[in-house]
């Protein structure tokens, strides 16, 4: 399977070098390396270009600024592979993570987004392994979860891939002014809204850098921003939901996107309990459904007894 590889980079001049040399070691071969360099100012673009002299599968793309979701919209007119993976400047891929990652893809074919384990790491040589959840998981679909709920399922963006019908179909992705930063918002919340399958990869096989630039990791937002913020968020979400027909169109989906998960504890079914009250549906629609959530949650159990 191809894969392409798509680093996003703003003034990273100092940090790029690392990004694109991780990704150039990985143990799987067959990638392409995309770099979106976003009207960069600092010596970027000199450190990248020796790649293009020894690489035909590396390719730069200079563009004017316009943030982090602008790169990856421009993105979509050079990707050729079945499997697209992301990468931040500042971060790096530990050297099997492609591989682990495509295996995961091999084996399970209904998969549509994988996003795995961080090993933060700072200048200073502190590291510490991020990890989300205890084991893999297949959070299997979660396009009501995250309508009602606005449940966040996936990592940073250098941790973050998917297949190319779900790339596909995600960008490009209007509001660009939105977000200049924290696109990963737009990768995880759209793929859920727009039904893909994810899974969970127990494994840091990303590290992420802290350092005193990072957008977002360690920063205090003004109310301001959050309510700014909010807004945007909800033009977001307004705009996967047309695409998927309304919410209200897919309250059918609501036992089976349940029964999709590799976790349906008590936990779990009370969330998709409480989405009952927040859906339209009759109330015998909402009974069936109800007793729906229910059988599963006790078939589950039994499995786990047994």
């Amino acid at each position: 399977m191809k894969c392409s590889v798509i680093i996003n980079n703003y003034n990273y001049g100092q940090f790029i070098c690392e990004a694109v040399e991780s990704v150039i070691s990985q143990t799987y071969e067959d990638i392409e390396i995309i770099v979106i360099d976003d009207g960069s100012t600092d010596n970027s673009l000199d450190n990248l270009y020796k790649y293009v002299e020894i690489s035909k599968n590396f390719k730069v793309v200079v563009k004017n600024n316009g943030g982090q979701l602008s790169a990856f919209n421009y993105a979509t007119k050079y990707v050729n592979g079945e499997l697209i993976f992301f990468l931040d400047s500042d971060d790096m891929y530990k050297k099997d993570y492609i591989e682990k990652t495509v295996k995961v893809y091999k084996e399970n074919e209904d998969i549509d987004f994988i996003f795995c384990a961080i090993e933060r790491f700072s200048l200073d040589g502190k590291r510490k392994i991020i990890n989300k959840y205890n084991g893999n998981i297949d959070f299997g679909f979660s396009v009501l979860s995250a309508i009602y709920n606005k449940e966040w399922i996936g990592g940073p963006t250098s941790s973050i891939s998917m297949k190319r019908k779900l790339f596909d179909n995600l960008l490009p992705i209007p509001y660009t002014e939105d977000w200049i930063t924290r696109a990963d918002d737009c990768l995880v919340w759209g793929s859920s809204i727009l039904g893909a399958k994810k899974f969970y990869l127990n494994e840091p096989l990303v590290l992420y850098r802290i350092h005193q630039k990072n957008n977002f990791y360690g920063r205090q937002f003004s109310n301001s921003y959050l309510y700014k913020r909010a807004l945007n968020v909800n033009k977001l979400f307004s705009f996967f939901t047309k695409k998927v027909g309304g919410k209200d169109s897919l309250s059918n989906l609501l036992v089976l996107e349940f029964k999709s998960k590799d976790i349906k504890d008590f936990t779990q079914l009370r969330k998709y309990v409480t989405m009952l009250f927040k859906i339209r549906a009759t109330v015998f629609s909402k009974f069936r459904k109800f007793i729906g959530l229910l059988r599963e949650y006790i078939m589950q159990n039994k499995k786990e007894k047994n």
